[in-house]
This record gives structure tokens, sequence and C-alpha cells, in this order.
């Protein structure tokens, strides 16, 4: 019984990278939209999980749209200002996996 609901690590790890994408997604699309309290929401979330699982290249993307105040906490202030470039890197690669590291 216990082993059929033990998650596999990597399973587990895409599944985070899924939630990520949607997250910045989520959060880009409302920000344009003008929705900056679900915006805030959504990509402090994306911060918190791109810190978690150690996706390091989409955390440094996501400081470029928001000031991130606790990245544990997800926890962030949206950019007044963002160029247009970033916002379009970070929305690109957001759907790219980061593998998972072997141990």
């Amino acid at each position: 019984m216990a082993a059929s609901t033990h998650i596999n690590p990597q399973v587990a790890h895409y599944t985070v990278q899924a939630e990520l994408a949607q997250a910045i997604q989520e959060g880009l699309e409302a920000r344009k939209q003008g929705e900056f309290d679900s915006a805030t929401a959504k990509l402090g979330r994306a911060v918190q999980l791109a810190g978690t699982s150690g996706n390091d290249d989409t955390a440094r993307l996501l400081a470029k749209v928001v000031d991130v105040v606790d990245a544990a906490s997800g926890t962030v202030r949206l950019k007044a200002k963002v160029a247009g470039v970033d916002e379009m890197t970070l929305e690109t690669r957001s759907t790219k996996t980061v593998r998972v590291k072997k141990k």
C-alpha cells in the first residue's frame, strides 16, 4: 500500500515544472489584463516553485519581472516597468523543462 502512494522523484519534478510553467503563463496574462493582484499571486507562486525546484535560470528571469521579497514564501512585488524582451523571454522559456539531476 505504501509503495503505491509513493511519488517517484522524477515524476514529482516534472509535475512541479508543469505547475511552474502554468503559474508563469497565468501570471503574465493577468499582468497584461491589468489584474495585478492575481498576477502578483501567480508570479509569486512561480518564484516559490522555481526556488524549491532548483530552477535558477527561471528564477533569474522572474526577477526581471518582479521584485522578490521572499522567495521561500513567494512574496513578490510587480515591477512597474518591464522590458518587453524580458517578459517575452520568460514566457517562452517557461515551457522548457529542466532535467532532473541523478543522485
